[in-house]
């Protein structure tokens, strides 16, 4: 009796430490006869965010909608898992988590730099990989993290393409506007683009002659307003989300005064579609130095006309980054055979895309997981639209300088 005992006793711990085993096994791949591929998207879709958020997310869903359309992974259904970081980091450490849980093989995500700062560090504790579509701050890149990949240029490239481009829209339409004045949110994104533009307009022969932080949920920022009319710089620049850029150019403009430049430093609301689209009687030929869609590409076209088709509004920068993130992604499961984890992340690694819609060269990722060629381009809008005016290559129309 007793060895009966013994032996339905050791069975039962097999079957319970084997059911362990699957548990672990299921949280970090979903190979196996599983019919459903998961990614993940993490964007803040409530909120002062939500429209950008909500936006991006929609990116993601046409790039799984196009792959499944072409026979999925495999045979395999790409499924979106959505999760709301609501801008909270700790929300977003949250979110990351519960996506584990459900196996997605990675995400993208998440606009802002402090809640990719935190769940890009939760996605790298779980092995998980994580593209970053949106989130600014260099150190993003810089913790020696092995399963982050960022889309976008990193902060410091915004400021330092102000400078570069002002010189050279100063050069070429022989103008001389060189004192600034700087009006930004005051979280992790834009503080890090104003220290590192404090640090380099002198030596760039800017005078910057004030800079304004405020909170990005402000609903007045007339303080700030008078400082700029009494100032009365050349240009004035910003580093804001939607809501809080847009109240600066109304407010600006209620004031009576008129800069000779509006120049952004990666706006949430100049390259923002909606802005764009629907204050056209405030926007005109106002400049953002941002990342943008590459309009001199037949396959911008298509997919532009495809996210307008299924979700009635246009293609901004932050969708088409978060498009060509999910884009990377799907490529990198397919390549890598295998929807392990580890197996994919080294596919991102390893991946090099030169069909996209991005104003920039092929995709890739250097040792630090940053896409090697993104960078900063000159935005400009003009009649409803966004216009790339620098440099060159990606030049769809001449810019405007100064405002008329």
């Amino acid at each position: 009796m007793k060895k009966i005992y013994s032996t339905v006793l050791v069975s039962l711990l097999v079957l319970i430490l084997a059911a362990c085993g699957e548990d672990d096994t299921s949280s970090s791949s979903t190979d196996g006869d599983d019919d459903v591929i998961k990614i993940g998207s993490l964007h803040p879709l409530t909120g002062a965010q939500a429209s950008e958020g909500q936006e991006m997310r929609d990116a993601i869903q046409l790039a799984i909608d196009e792959k499944n359309e072409d026979g999925g992974i495999d045979g395999k259904e790409i499924e979106l898992v959505e999760g709301d970081s609501e801008n909270n980091p700790e929300k977003g450490i949250s979110e990351v988590q519960k996506m584990d849980k459900e196996g997605v093989v990675g995400i993208v995500g998440p606009y802002t730099t402090a809640v990719a700062l935190s769940a890009t560090q939760e996605a790298e504790k779980a092995g998980l990989p994580f593209i970053v579509d949106v989130g600014s701050a260099d150190e993003i890149t810089e913790r020696g993290f092995d399963f982050t990949f960022r889309m976008q240029p990193p902060a410091s490239m915004f400021p330092e393409g102000f400078l570069e481009y002002v010189q050279q829209l100063n050069e070429k339409f022989d103008e001389d506007l060189t004192t600034v004045i700087n009006a930004h949110e005051d979280s992790d994104f834009g503080t890090g683009m104003s220290n590192v533009l404090e640090e380099n307009a002198e030596s760039a022969g800017i005078d910057l002659l004030e800079t304004l932080p405020h909170a990005a949920d402000t609903a007045d920022l007339s303080s700030d307003i008078n400082k700029i009319k009494a100032a009365s710089p050349d240009i004035v620049t910003s580093s804001t989300y939607l809501n809080d850029g847009q109240l600066l150019i109304e407010e600006i403009l209620d004031s009576g005064y008129e800069p000779k430049a509006i120049v952004g430093m990666a706006s949430g609301a100049f390259s923002n579609s909606k802005f764009i689209e629907e204050k056209q009687d405030i926007n005109q030929h106002i400049m953002d130095v941002n990342y943008a869609i590459n309009r001199n590409n037949d396959l911008t076209e298509e997919v532009s006309e495809k996210y307008k088709e299924n979700f009635d509004k246009g293609l901004g920068p932050n969708a088409a980054l978060s498009y060509m993130g999910a884009v990377v992604l799907l490529e990198a499961i397919e390549n890598a055979d295998s929807t392990d984890r580890e197996t994919v992340r080294d596919a991102i690694a390893d991946i090099n895309i030169s069909d996209h819609i991005l104003a920039q060269e092929d995709i890739y990722f250097d040792e630090n997981g940053q896409n090697a060629n993104a960078q900063p381009v000159v935005n400009q809008i003009i009649d409803g639209e966004s216009k790339v005016v620098l440099p060159e290559e990606y030049k769809t129309e001449e810019a405007v300088y100064p405002l008329p």
